[in-house]
């Protein structure tokens, strides 16, 4: 259970360090204020509170724009991810074969009540 957490805190950490990376490498600050850029580039909301404030509509198209590449990524990363766990487990996991009784299991348990 630990492990799972630990897991989990992790890969959260990770996935959203590469969205907010992605995020504020593909957004356009061109023409604002150093600071006012700074500020954009901390979350979406905050590049929409900027653009409202200096008028700018191509700062919140660029936002948008920068958030759904980044969170592109990230799904992209999470199914290779998937893919990869999934190889892992097939390659690595026991193959039990499965056994075929010759009555089913309710059949049995008839036939023994009746013979009773």
């Amino acid at each position: 259970m630990t492990l799972r957490q630990v897991g989990a805190a992790i890969g959260i950490a990770l996935l959203g360090s590469l969205l907010a990376g992605t995020y504020r490498d593909r957004l356009d600050v061109t023409g604002l204020s150093a600071r006012a850029a700074d500020t954009a580039g901390d979350s979406v909301v905050a590049a929409h509170l900027v653009a409202r404030q200096s008028g700018s509509a191509d700062l919140v198209t660029s936002a948008n724009s920068a958030y759904v590449h980044g969170m592109g990524i990230v799904l992209l990363v999470c199914g290779i991810a998937a893919l990869g766990s999934a190889l892992l487990a097939a390659a690595f996991l026991p193959n039990t074969p499965v056994t075929k009784s010759s009555e089913a299991p309710d059949m049995a348990a008839a036939e023994v009540d009746a013979r009773q």
